[in-house]
């Protein structure tokens, strides 16, 4: 990272960068999830009389407590700390497994399903993740100079597509699609 100067960011590119962290994270719940339910033939809530709608509230209040620390990790940096919050990463980790054994305990799910379940230990590396590609892509952002990456139909009027004349077809012989004909096999 650069010494010198800091980029601006506004309030929008930031909320939109923490919209893309909380969705890279359900994502990866979504996916981690799937696998440790197809390893273990189960379900994360199998108990009876814990209401359908109690894990979705529980991983939504998850995704509102990284939306808000992810808020707080970008005023931190911000601020002018370069490094990583570890203090916000750490709490943003273990308070999502929190938030998901308390709520679970509160909607009446097992043991097995909340403190000592694999699909509230994987909430762990997940939230992390998230926070750290987060100040990663926030951090490059300020600190560096570097242009940020763009898909190529967001390239300048001047760089667009390549074209058939902008290939080097390697020799001088004929292109594909010479007039001509040779290049068309007849």
């Amino acid at each position: 990272m650069t010494e010198g100067s800091r980029r601006g960011v506004t309030r929008g590119y930031v909320g939109g960068l923490v919209a893309a962290a909380v969705v890279v994270a359900i994502a990866l719940v979504v996916a981690a999830w799937g696998l440790i339910a197809l390893a273990l033939l189960r379900d994360p809530v199998t108990s009876a009389g814990v209401p359908l709608w109690a894990a979705p509230v529980i991983l939504l209040c998850i995704l509102a407590l990284l939306a808000w620390g992810l808020w707080r990790q970008a005023i931190v940096l911000l601020r002018g700390r370069r490094g990583p919050a570890w203090g916000i990463v750490t709490a943003l980790a273990v308070g999502a497994y929190l938030l998901w054994c308390l709520g679970g305990v509160l909607a009446r799910m097992s043991i097995g399903e909340t403190w000592l379940s694999p699909f509230s230990a994987v909430l762990i590396p997940i939230c992390a993740l998230a926070s750290l590609v987060f100040w990663a892509v926030l951090a490059r952002r300020v600190y560096t100079d570097r242009p940020p990456p763009r898909w190529p139909w967001e390239r300048d009027e001047g760089e667009g597509p390549a074209t058939v004349d902008d290939i080097d077809w390697g020799g001088d012989g004929p292109r594909p699609d010479d007039a001509g004909g040779e290049g068309r096999g007849r």
